[in-house]
């Protein structure tokens, strides 16, 4: 099947990084494969299957522990045509490496897969119950160790997001004339943050169309947050401008898919200070507020950060923290 070949590639591509991350630390950081891995992370938000990518982040050569991500993995993938698009273009081609088998090898595999997923699901559903008792959140009492295949047979409905009623996003500049130059476009014209050159040319943080607290904001920008995933207790993506006078964004906060009891810090620092923000904002749960700087004239470089006010650790929580529609004003000609 189509999804489960997905499934193993992403799977595949994602071990080796997280071994790669492991043994060389910093050097092995690749914007890439951390998409990639944001991707899954964010989809794996609901904890029984936050539970089973945190055992596979734990220990990504373990048997048991990929051999449960290739299965749900594929469940997810067969559950959402958009999903399985997204996996796709944030996997850019790569494939898990092929390795040729003798008949007896494959039959010898599949039942090592079998038994693998088999103890996958016992192991991790107990696991589950456990940190669902101490946390109040049930576990599930059936696990579906077959992929998915066809219709899916889930019940279970996401939230459907809102649209803003009036985000004034019409009024966002398509970009200055040059690029990050506030000079180049009319004297408070609004410049979305994704027209703005990047720092190192690199994208660390997911953007596009996405909710906070289940209104749509386009586009915005986010991060993938998780207590249980050192990689992942911020996340922070940096831009180069100048002649820009005023920071906005409609809203900031987590999204619809975020643990309801999350708590999120949201930073801007300015050029090469990364150590003291111009502006804090701690946003509770079930909360989006607006966020508004001014801007000093000599500002060359504009850092978001998003970090938890929350312990890191188990019990594991997980959600993406949002900027929805950010944009800078244009000082202008």
């Amino acid at each position: 099947m189509a999804e489960s070949e997905l499934a193993r590639d992403a799977v595949s591509v994602l071990s080796q990084y997280l071994q790669r991350k492991s043994a060389d630390g910093p050097a092995a950081y690749n914007a890439a494969l951390e998409g990639l891995l944001t991707q899954v992370q964010a989809r794996f938000s609901e904890p029984f299957l936050a539970e089973v990518f945190a055992r596979f982040t734990e220990r990504p050569t373990g048997s048991v522990e990929t051999g449960a991500m290739r299965l749900y993995l594929s469940q997810e993938i067969s559950r959402d045509g958009d999903f399985a698009r997204q996996l796709k273009s944030v996997l850019g081609g790569r494939k898990a490496s092929k390795v040729k088998a003798s008949r007896k090898g494959i039959r010898w595999a599949a039942a090592v897969v079998g038994v693998t997923v088999l103890l996958a699901a016992v192991f991790v559903a107990a696991r589950v119950t456990q940190a669902s008792d101490q946390t109040n959140i049930a576990a599930p009492t059936t696990v579906t160790l077959a992929p998915a295949t066809g219709t899916p047979t889930s019940t279970s409905a996401s939230p459907t997001p809102t649209t803003e009623s009036n985000p004034d996003t019409s009024s966002v500049a398509a970009g200055p004339a040059v690029a990050g130059d506030g000079s180049s476009v009319p004297k408070g014209a609004p410049v979305s943050l994704l027209d703005l050159p990047l720092t190192n040319n690199e994208w660390h943080a997911q953007h596009g169309d996405h909710d906070v607290q289940l209104t749509q904001y386009p586009n915005s920008l986010w991060n993938m947050l998780a207590t249980c995933n050192s990689g992942a207790y911020r996340g922070e993506q940096q831009f180069r401008l100048k002649n820009f006078t005023r920071l906005e964004v409609k809203a900031v906060g987590t999204d619809s898919t975020a643990s309801p009891d999350l708590a999120v810090k949201f930073e801007v620092f300015l050029n090469d200070d990364g150590v003291n923000p111009k502006q804090t904002l701690v946003v509770n749960p079930g909360e989006k507020k607006p966020f508004t700087l001014d801007l000093p004239e000599n500002v060359f470089a504009l850092k978001l950060r998003t970090s938890f006010t929350v312990p890191t650790g188990r019990p594991c929580r997980s959600g993406n923290a949002v900027w929805g529609s950010p944009h800078v004003v244009a000082a202008g000609r």
